[in-house]
This record gives C-alpha cells, structure tokens and sequence, in this order.
C-alpha cells in the first residue's frame, strides 16, 4: 500500500484572513465555509491560527446584563490578531498521514495548516484525518482488527494510539484507532477498534497490549489457520 500523505487528504487553498480583520468578519466566513479554523495571514506569511473556540473565549456572553450589546459592539471591536493562536504547529504536503494524526493527538489541537516554500497551500483538520483513516480501514479490510476496553477518560485514546504507532513496521503497522458504544445505548462504556496493515506476528501485538494492561475483546485474523493464543475471533 502506498504511503498516505497530507497532500491526499487537505483542503487546498483553505479560507484565510489578514491580521486585522474584526472578529464579526471572521465568524461569517466560519458560518459561510462551515469550518472551525481560520489560518491568519499577512505579507509574511502565515503568523497564526484562530478556531470559534477562540472566538467563544474571547466574546463576551450575550446572556450578561447588557451582553447582548457587549457582544455585538465585541465582534466589531476585537481583530483576529488579538485572539489567534500565534505559535502554529504546521505540515507539509510530504509529511506522512501517521505523522499528521500524531501531531494532533499529541499536541491536542484540531487542524494543521499546510505550508510549503512558506507559502499557505492547504489545511488538514481532524474529520479530514478520520475520514482518510476511514478510507484505509476499508481497503485494508482482510487485516486484522482488535476491539480493546477502553475507559471514557481524557487522553485514554490517545494512549492507545501511540502505544499501537510505536510497534515494529516487522509487527505489524498500525493504520487506524476508532471508538465505538459498547452495550446498549453505549451504556457499557467505549471500545476502541484499532486497525493493522501486515500484521505478520498477531501474538506479539496482542501481548503489547495486554502488558499495557488493556484487556483485549476480540482479535479478528485474515489468517484463520494462524496460531494464537485462543483469543476470541
């Protein structure tokens, strides 16, 4: 399979806007593209990012005594440059999917603007990385799969993740992780579903696992003839 790389996924020629623009003009392009980040851009270069939750923190509540006003005379008043995140952790066309989906996880942001020759080209955000892993998983459909416990905790998904990033390309390459509800209504809690690309020893993933102390559900392998160790199939 070849390498998945940001240039596949990313929007191209994502919206932008200049450092002095007011936030009301930066909330209608957020509405009007139905996106959640806007790079900020200047004759140097890209020099932020700002996300409606900038925004949100930044505004003051319409629900306050007088707050409406407020709000209103906010939007106006206060420019991109003022709320944006100024220090941008960015990619390049090249990077390596794995690499991207690393960064986000790792970092806790949403979207990675993409440079190259310091010039803006494309933004990748994380429905953009779940939906390209989507497209994996369905293409490397004959390789096995394991449904893991996962508790419902900050940063538990992200754990697994790296723990599955960091095993061997000789173990097996590790492609996806997605949740899905256990029991009825997700009442059970969450599974984690962590795809693999060439898993060529199915024990040893298993056995990183398990000595993470993550209990495994089951373990689906193409090779049925293949020996485990009696995990459920």
């Amino acid at each position: 399979m070849d390498m998945m790389t940001i240039a596949k996924v990313m929007t191209p020629a994502p919206a932008m806007v200049e450092p002095k623009v007011a936030l009301r003009e930066v909330c209608r392009l957020m509405a009007e593209r139905r996106i959640r980040h806007v790079p900020v851009v200047s004759d140097d270069g890209l020099v932020g990012i700002i996300s409606d939750r900038d925004i949100q923190e930044a505004l003051p509540s319409p629900a306050d005594p007088g707050g409406a006003t407020e709000f209103a005379a906010a939007l106006d008043r206060i420019t991109a440059w003022e709320v944006m995140t100024e220090q941008v952790i960015t990619v390049t066309p090249q990077t390596p999917l794995a690499e991207a989906a690393q960064l986000l996880a790792k970092r806790k942001i949403g979207c990675l603007p993409v440079m190259e020759r310091g010039r803006l080209v494309g933004i990748v955000t994380e429905t953009d990385m779940l939906q390209a892993l989507t497209t994996v998983l369905d293409k490397i459909a004959g390789s096995p799969q394991f449904e893991v416990t996962v508790a419902d905790a900050p940063g538990r998904v992200c754990e697994v993740s790296r723990l599955c990033a960091d095993l061997p390309p000789h173990v097996g390459v590790f492609v996806l992780a997605r949740t899905e509800p256990m029991g009825p209504g997700g009442s059970g809690g969450r599974a984690l579903v962590l795809g693999f690309h060439q898993a060529l020893e199915p024990r040893e993933i298993l056995r990183v696992l398990e000595g993470a102390g993550i209990r495994v559900l089951s373990f689906k392998d193409p090779q049925p003839d293949r020996a485990t160790r009696g995990e459920s199939r």
